[in-house]
């Protein structure tokens, strides 16, 4: 009996401390978020989210245009007219005149439709397309004008419905001065308002953690390393702005867009996803070194000068390799480092990044577009960047010189060189004294724009008779130069008498009430029928050349296109789809022991490439670069048709609330 006791007191005293018997202590959540954190050393943000609303989305809407003088029709009832009688009513001035100005023949129903950037701001402006809606009875758009059109993204069902409201046009059409050349049948029954739209909601972008990454550590440390590479100056802000904010809990962080990545979304998001998720100073060091040595590969360059450009200017050894590898013989190397220093803007470095930059731009085609962009919108303190910009309008290529005055404007809109005026409150006016040969440019994207490079030296020659439109001609009278418009078929409005130079011709046109649609034709008939010249100083005259969007790298250049972004899409959508491919055809344990696959070698397995790189992407594809504009715009047609089922337009409400 003594020793039972004993026994039994001596279990009672390893009870508490027997398995299963004790409470199990709860863990503390921070240490569990510090550990994921840990457990993620060494990856990049590319790793654990994915770039989202990366697509450009089509927005539309259905409007009256007006002005056009007898062209335009009574068209029968559509749901199209209901649009814009509904439209018109909501107006108290416009209510009761409302039917009367659709039945107007100098009104007519048109569709307008726009495609919005990923990254788009509020205020920001966009080339609208402008067609007749299908069966109209109207002959012409040429000379309309549109006044507060609402666009809007639309939901096609059984009848049509609008979401909100995503931007709002105004502006005078003009008509394609290619189509008007070749005699088209649809020539004047569609056009464009260069510029017209302006944004009404703005589209971010955003980064979504991966599933198996969802938690408030993770998306916190994300929005910790972006922060700390990127911040921004805003209007109206005082100090830096941060560009990564952490929402919806632990899956979205949405992303701001710094000014100088504005125009190359691709380019950002690429730098963004290289950013490092966490490491030590040690393995930040060791690799800045292995970098340091794939830069000045050639086939390598182009992915570690965007690791480096992640990693930021404030590593002193990062900067040391940039330089390098400015240093460097081989095209490829220095053209990829001197890009990552544009966007450094370290001040050692500006004049000679800027050079190196510049004699790409006159002297390689296939860089100059994105020589040219990244010097419009990196470095902009740089006295050094403008004066080689300024260089470059007088450069042999006229692609090389509108470039040169695109990237300016960019800069400053005022700078003496390019400095223009609000012609007749219609379009942007250059005359430039620059040097190299003379040269007359209309831009039918971006914002309604004339450039004449050394206008005192563009003359018109010949005896001509130019019908700008129906009721405004140009024609030769003597040692003179007549520009009239009809305001009826019996009676003149206005006329002007000024010489050939084709300076007094446009403000002529001008001060009598033409718009830029009628300037432009008059140029493009005028070059059509060999009358432009230019004057050199021995008083010969010769042919002077004539450019429409003549921007490097237009039609076959993938820089500073924002359709491309979605192809971003398209390469995780292919990543994820050969992930899941790879898990289903690796053999289970079971399958491994059965025998009959013993003498069978496993297939490998798809390795995810760490390079963020669309070129990569359309290899491996069997994709080739696209060279025709059409195309690229015809797919990127394609891609937003296809996100409208999605709300794109997505913004978090405290943002707007804040700003």
């Amino acid at each position: 009996m003594k020793r039972f006791l004993t026994i039994t007191l001596a279990l009672a005293t390893l009870a508490p401390v027997a398995p299963g018997c004790s409470k199990k202590v709860p863990e503390d959540p921070f240490k569990v978020e510090q550990q994921r954190v840990l457990n993620n050393r060494g990856r990049l943000v590319q790793d654990l989210a994915r770039p989202e609303n990366l697509h450009a989305a089509k927005i539309e809407g259905a409007t009256l245009v007006r002005g056009l003088n007898g062209t335009g029709a009574d068209e029968p009832p559509s749901t199209y007219q209901q649009l814009v009688l509904q439209d018109l009513q909501r107006d108290v001035d416009q209510k009761r005149t409302a039917k009367s100005q659709i039945a107007s023949l100098d009104t007519a129903i048109v569709l307008l439709e726009t495609i919005v950037p990923p990254g788009a701001r509020v205020g920001d402006r966009l080339d609208v397309t402008l067609t007749l809606q299908p069966g109209s009875e109207a002959t012409s758009v040429q000379g309309g004008f549109v006044r507060d059109a609402e666009l809007y993204q639309y939901m096609a069902a059984d009848v049509i419905r609008r979401g909100y409201k995503l931007g709002v046009v105004d502006g005078f059409v003009t008509l394609d001065p290619d189509l008007v050349a070749k005699k088209s049948p649809v020539a004047y029954k569609q056009g464009k308002i260069v510029g017209g739209a302006r944004v009404a909601r703005s589209r971010p972008i955003w980064l979504e953690l991966k599933e198996n990454e969802r938690s408030p550590g993770i998306a916190k440390q994300v929005e910790d390393v972006i922060n700390k590479r990127f911040s921004y100056t805003k209007s109206g802000y005082a100090g830096k702005k941060k560009v990564a904010e952490a929402k919806a809990g632990a899956t979205r962080i949405n992303l701001e867009v710094p000014e100088e990545y504005r125009d190359n979304i691709v380019r950002y998001v690429n730098v963004v996803c290289a950013i490092s998720f966490f490491e030590t100073a040690d393995e930040l060091n060791e690799r800045v070194d292995r970098l340091a040595v794939q830069l000045l590969n050639p086939e390598e360059s182009e992915f570690a000068s965007i690791q480096l450009e992640a990693i930021g200017p404030r590593n002193e050894k990062v900067l040391d390799a940039i330089r390098k590898g400015m240093d460097s013989s081989d095209p490829t190397v220095r053209f990829n480092s001197a890009i990552a220093s544009a966007y450094f803007n370290e001040r050692p470095d500006r004049q000679r990044t800027a050079r190196i930059l510049a004699d790409f731009a006159a002297n390689d085609a296939e860089r100059r577009p994105a020589a040219l962009a990244t010097l419009g919108v990196c470095m902009k303190t740089s006295f050094d960047v403008d004066a080689e910009l300024r260089k470059l309008l007088a450069a042999p290529e006229n692609e090389t010189r509108y470039g040169a005055f695109r990237a300016l404007w960019t800069r400053n809109p005022s700078d003496y060189m390019i400095q223009g005026e609000n012609l007749g409150d219609r379009f942007g006016y250059h005359c430039l004294n620059c040097g190299g040969a003379p040269f007359a440019h209309v831009s039918m994207s971006d914002r309604p724009e004339i450039v004449l490079f050394n206008a005192e030296q563009i003359f018109l020659q010949g005896e001509f008779y130019i019908e700008a439109n129906p009721r405004l001609t140009i024609r030769t009278d003597g040692d003179e130069i007549v520009v009239k418009k009809y305001e009826t078929s019996d009676g003149i409005n206005e006329q002007r008498r000024v010489g050939f130079k084709v300076d007094e011709i446009i403000r002529a046109i001008v001060e009598i009430g033409g718009s830029y649609s009628d300037v432009v034709s008059f140029l493009t008939q005028a070059k059509s029928g060999d009358y432009l010249k230019s004057i050199g100083a021995d008083g010969t005259a010769t042919a002077c050349a004539f450019g429409i969007d003549a921007l490097p790298g237009a039609k076959n250049a993938r820089f500073k296109r924002i359709r491309d972004v979605a192809e971003i899409e398209r390469r995780e959508e292919a990543r994820t789809a050969a992930e899941l491919a790879s898990k289903k055809e690796k053999k289970s344990f079971w399958s491994r022991m059965n025998p009959t696959s013993w003498f069978g070698s496993d297939a490998q397995e798809p390795k995810p490439s760490d390079e963020f790189s669309l070129d990569e992407f359309d290899a491996a594809n069997g994709e080739a670069p696209e060279t025709d504009a059409s195309q690229e715009f015809d797919a990127e047609t394609e891609s937003a048709d296809a996100a409208l089922k999605n709300d794109e337009f997505a913004v978090d409400e405290e943002s707007e609330k804040t700003e």
